[in-house]
């Protein structure tokens, strides 16, 4: 789970495969306002190249093989087997899905907010994993970062039944709840579902009850257009 530090978090068990996960708090600042300098000086002193890209709640990843470009348009994702990057994500309630091939030495970070995970993109990212590197299902490891919980998600019917239309019921009765008149969707629950059902072992998915909109992070349910953004990073130690 994650372990806290003074302005920021990291995930204990991605540490113990020689990766860094991080997710920054509020009091470390909006990083949107932040020099990319900064993170590389505040995470360690390290010296890699980072990877950022404009989100726009899509399921498009880049998979990261060269330093040629490293600031992508409409991308929400990131893939790499590279030492000297750092892929780097920005939230305000959506979920980070950091995802770890520990044997393939594979490292991915995506941006899934309800229209990512709509769209599947943590499971996408995998696909591509597999389909490039060879990554068997069995070696994937996947983290939540810090999304909005259930409990600060109201949705509308319209909500739930574009959700209805597409996904089996099991995985509606798992994720949403009717709760005194209010529809309360899960986004954690669904893509741990979702990933399950691909073929993810349960047991190799770390899941979190940290919630944005109620802990020390930014948060766009809550604050509206004064939020500022989270960061959420991946590298190999």
């Amino acid at each position: 789970m994650f372990v806290e530090k003074k302005n920021y978090l990291v995930l204990k068990e991605f540490q113990n495969l020689g990766i860094e996960a991080i997710y920054t708090k509020k009091n470390y600042g909006n990083v949107l306002e932040l020099p990319k300098e900064r993170f590389l000086k505040d995470f360690g002193g390290i010296e890699k190249n980072i990877v950022a890209g404009h989100q726009t709640h899509s399921d498009n990843i880049e998979i990261i093989e060269s330093l040629d470009k490293l600031y992508f348009e409409d991308t929400d994702g990131f893939i790499t087997n590279r030492k000297d990057i750092v892929i780097y994500t920005k939230y305000a309630d959506c979920l980070p899905i950091y995802i770890v091939d520990s044997v393939k030495e594979i490292i991915a970070l995506v941006h899934s907010g309800w229209q990512g995970s709509f769209k599947g993109i943590g499971k996408k990212a995998i696909e591509m994993m597999v389909e490039r590197y060879g990554c068997n299902l069995k070696d994937i490891k996947v983290a939540f970062g810090i999304g909005i919980s259930s409990k600060n998600y109201e949705v509308g019917e319209e909500f739930l039944k574009k959700f209805q239309e597409k996904y089996p019921k099991d995985m509606i009765d798992y994720s949403f709840k009717n709760e005194n008149g209010k529809i309360l969707y899960d986004n954690q629950k669904f893509v741990y579902l979702d990933l399950v059902k691909f073929g993810i072992d349960e047991n190799n998915i770390i899941l979190n009850e940290l919630c944005s909109y109620e802990g020390e992070f930014h948060s766009y349910r809550r604050d509206r257009e004064s939020s500022g953004r989270n960061g959420a990073f991946i590298f190999f130690r």
